[in-house]
């Protein structure tokens, strides 16, 4: 899986998760070694959006991956024909689409061979979902037409009742529920009340052009049309490129705003919520929403078009008190009391956000059910930005007791409008202007009162009995009954910009520090000739991207850029070396950007081939975060526990005999130094004498990622050492460096096998492992001269990574690794087993049957019909 990850996508390894719900699709659904990119299957991907399906066909497609959509923006009528006929390897389809196609084309297309049904934004599937579809409702009946395909539902904001929803409308068996974190960490978020006002249009217009000549591209959100043609014109008078993009639009003059921006022709975008989820940009540093959105969901996902590639971005949302009296009008697009009442609670929960004054993040996280979250994240305005505070105990007092006398049956208007004075119709008929209360606040406005009640509604001492009805809580009842009249308890609250009276924002945009001070990171780490070349490399990536008519990120994205700036190569093995170059990139741009670093590296006084990037060890504490359980898969995190807090060794771990199956030794090694990346704590000089790692082999293979200049992709190292060294030791000596340990955790030489008796070392091969190549006298020696002695056993024939068996017989071949894959080579329609022993009748029938197995589950080979395939 690795290698073609690397081949399509350019990268070495897996994201958090990604491995494992793979793995689960394919061991689940009969199909554990069919890959949809080399069995020649079509994958069917259910999208939302026209134009998020035209972006991501569009990267595939630079990717050298087969991809096509359908939809009623497709205009080659030879797309579904060809689709129907599987000539495509990933196939994009609106849920309309999907649902209102032939029986017929799914019944051709599943003969052709359909290795799975993804259904994207799987949330709209549900009533209880902030953006409920009734066509996404449909989609389960595909599953009688496709009854053995795996259906995946992917989403990003999917509560638990949303969660339930939509496993049981696809119909899902026992399906394998993966849920990672929502933290994005490199995020800013802020949020700032202001007035609407054509002043305030102007100073924000200001601000974007800052933004724009910093870094990155811009998307603002609005609530309405009539606001994102108000900012678009005002961005266009300021000499600003900016795009336009909501409903009233027609497709084409959509398509044009959306393909401009991707391709970086307008650096921002002004769009209501139908540019919601249709962006997979990865290099967009600020989204702005100008308005309250409708859901904290939807705000989640918006936001989250920035900072895709990793790297600091920023997201501020800007409320008026207006935009809260929209819930009915948000409403009235329910079809149900369900769906009124799940959206009546987003709506809310996105209310609560704006008037918060803890930690955004830790609300956000909260909300989508990831608990253990700090209380400060140290990355939101109200993290890093110090607040006056004041006694308002007198205030709450009179708020909260003015409650409790009207009843708690209102909104928060009612008890307002009496401590104003108000002699309306609705407090005459209460006879609320009979209340000691009444009048009480009326040197306060309305909306000062309100931001109050907020105040206390974000620390618990009011709640929303139902929709839109607060009453005092019991926090609330224990102040209320600790006061008297002339005397109460000191109740201190942040002073907001409303309740200070100034509902400008707090700062200019621009006088934020953590707002405008992205391009910095932009080019952090760089030198100043460096950047120099980042610039001018981003402008050969646009002169690319417009000679084929694609956008400059589907070539090859900003860190990888970056990456290709730290190292210059002059090869194309060093450019392949690079995490994020894919074999398309090194194919058909590889020769221009290797001619553009040479010559522009000249002119900066750059050298090539640059190792740079190999950091020296800097001793770093060790320590253990408290959410480490969050971070990790839970094979992870388990595998971590039973070694750290347990005491077991790899080998009982990995036999564990609660698992479904045993796995390897160095799978488990592999978590467990997962777990260390991610701050859990490791004893290092346990963990190196179990896996028999000495200084003098962790300098040897420090020398060979130098010489290869890049420890991104693992192979090239691997072919510098000795073949019986494992990937899984080198994985562990790039941690050590990445985490910064010190040397001093390593032992100095000699590792006696009687020290670790019950360990299996990963440095020298055993039987165990049947995928290793044969050991030579060469790798003997240099064993010798670098660590010492080891025993005869360690390194005696059996040891070795040949399959044996039998007696050595130089006319009999011998099944080996490489020989087997070399032999398979030559038999693209597949190998019975009784032709694979008659040809290796050098090894034994039980040997060659657990080398095969141990190739299939490395997705080097496959089995189908009972004849072994080549992947």
């Amino acid at each position: 899986m690795e290698s073609t990850l690397k081949k399509f996508f350019g990268y070495s390894t897996f994201r958090p998760y990604q491995k494992e719900i793979i793995e689960k699709i394919l061991e689940g659904r009969d199909c554990l070694v069919v890959p949809p990119l080399v069995a020649k299957k079509t994958a069917v991907v259910i999208s939302p959006l026209l134009s998020l399906m035209q972006d991501q066909v569009m990267a595939l497609r630079q990717r050298g991956i087969k991809a096509e959509h359908l939809s009623s923006a497709q205009t080659d009528s030879s797309v579904q024909r060809n689709a129907e006929s599987g000539q495509f390897n990933i196939l994009y389809m609106t849920p309309e689409k999907a649902c209102s196609i032939s029986t017929s084309f799914w019944s051709n297309l599943l003969n052709m061979g359909i290795c799975l049904l993804a259904v994207d934004e799987a949330h709209c599937i549900s009533e209880w979902g902030h953006d409920f579809r009734v066509e996404y409702k449909q989609l389960g009946n595909l599953r009688n037409i496709l009854t053995n395909v795996p259906f995946v539902g992917l989403t990003a904001t999917a509560t638990e009742k949303v969660r339930i929803d939509i496993t049981d409308s696809l119909k899902m068996r026992d399906p394998y529920v993966t849920i990672g974190s929502f933290d994005r960490n490199n995020l800013f978020y802020g949020v700032k009340s202001f007035k609407r006002s054509s002043s305030f249009v102007d100073e924000l217009v200001g601000e974007v052009s800052k933004c724009v000549a910093n870094a990155g591209s811009t998307i603002i959100y609005c609530t309405t049309v009539k606001d994102v043609e108000q900012i678009f014109k005002s961005l266009l008078e300021a000499g600003i490129k900016a795009g336009i993009y909501h409903g009233q639009m027609n497709n084409k003059a959509r398509e044009e705003s959306h393909r401009s921006f991707i391709r970086d022709e307008s650096d921002v975008m002004v769009a209501t919520i139908a540019f919601g989820m249709g962006i997979d940009k990865p290099n967009i540093r600020y989204v702005i929403h100008y308005g309250c959105p409708k859901s904290l969901e939807s705000y989640y996902q918006e936001s989250g078009r920035c900072g895709r590639d990793g790297i600091a971005s920023m997201c501020w949302l800007y409320y008026t008190r207006g935009d809260f009296g929209k819930a009915d009008f948000y409403c009235g697009e329910a079809s149900s009391e369900n769906q009124r009442r799940a959206i009546m609670e987003s709506f809310m929960a996105a209310q609560h956000y704006c008037m918060l004054t803890t930690c955004r993040r830790k609300f956000l996280l909260d909300y989508f059910g990831e608990k253990c979250t700090p209380d400060k994240c140290g990355n939101c305005d109200n993290c890093t930005t110090s607040r006056n505070e004041s006694d308002m105990s007198r205030e709450a007092f009179l708020l909260m007791a003015c409650m409790r006398a009207c009843g708690g049956n209102w909104g928060l208007g009612m008890p307002v409008d009496v401590l104003r004075g108000s002699r309306s119709k609705k407090i005459l008929d209460a006879q609320f202007d009979k209340l000691p209360f009444h009048g009480l606040g009326k040197e306060l406005s309305a909306n000062w009162w309100k931001a109050l009640g907020y105040q206390l509604i974000s620390h618990g001492y009011l709640t929303e009995t139902i929709r839109d009805v607060f009453n005092v809580s019991p926090k609330g009842m224990q102040f209320l009954s600790s006061s008297k009249p002339d005397h109460q308890p000191p109740l201190v609250l942040p002073v907001t910009d409303e309740l200070s009276g100034n509902e400008k924002p707090r700062n200019k945009l621009g006088e934020v520090k953590e707002f405008i001070g992205l391009s910095p990171l932009e080019y952090e780490g760089l030198s100043e000739a460096e950047a120099q070349l980042y610039k001018m490399l981003l402008e050969e990536r646009m002169k690319l991207a417009r000679a084929v008519g694609t956008a400059p990120y589907a070539i090859c994205g900003d860190q990888t850029l970056k990456k290709i700036v730290l190292t210059r190569p002059s090869t194309k093995a060093r450019l392949a070396n690079i995490d994020g170059v894919n074999q398309h990139l090194l194919t058909k741009y590889g020769d221009h950007f290797l001619r553009s670093i040479q010559r522009l590296s000249q002119g900066l006084n750059l050298s090539l081939d640059d190792d740079a990037s190999i950091q020296p060890n800097i001793t770093k504490p060790v320590y253990a975060t408290p959410n480490q359980e969050r971070k990790l898969t839970p094979a992870r995190f388990e595998a971590w526990r039973m070694w750290h807090e347990d005491g077991l060794s790899f080998q009982k771990i990995a036999n564990f005999p609660g698992r479904s199956a045993p796995v390897k030794e160095d799978t488990v090694i592999g978590y467990i130094v997962d777990a260390a990346q991610e701050g859990c704590a490791i004893d290092w000089i346990r963990f190196c004498r179990e896996i028999a790692l000495t200084r003098e082999l962790f300098a040897n293979i420090q020398a060979a990622i130098l010489k290869v200049g890049s420890k991104d992709k693992l192979k090239p190292i691997k072919n510098e050492l000795p073949e019986e060294i494992s990937y899984a030791l080198i994985k562990v000596c790039l941690a050590i460096q990445d985490l910064g340990i010190s040397a001093e955790v390593i032992p100095p030489g000699h590792c006696r096998a009687d020290e670790h008796s019950n360990v299996t070392s990963v440095l020298l091969p055993t039987s165990n492992h049947p995928c290793h190549t044969e050991g030579t006298r060469e790798f003997r020696r240099s064993v010798e001269n670098a660590v010492g002695h080891y025993t005869d056993d360690l390194l005696s024939p059996s040891k070795r990574h040949k399959v044996n068996g039998k007696e050595e017989n130089s006319l009999a071949p011998e099944a080996t690794e490489s020989s087997m894959l070399s032999w398979l080579e030559n038999y693209k329609d597949g190998v019975s087993l009784s032709d694979i022993l008659k040809h290796f009748n050098g090894s034994t029938e039980e040997s060659i049957v657990e080398m095969l197995s141990c190739l299939e589950s490395e997705f080097l080979i496959f089995k189908k019909n009972n004849l072994y395939r080549l992947m």
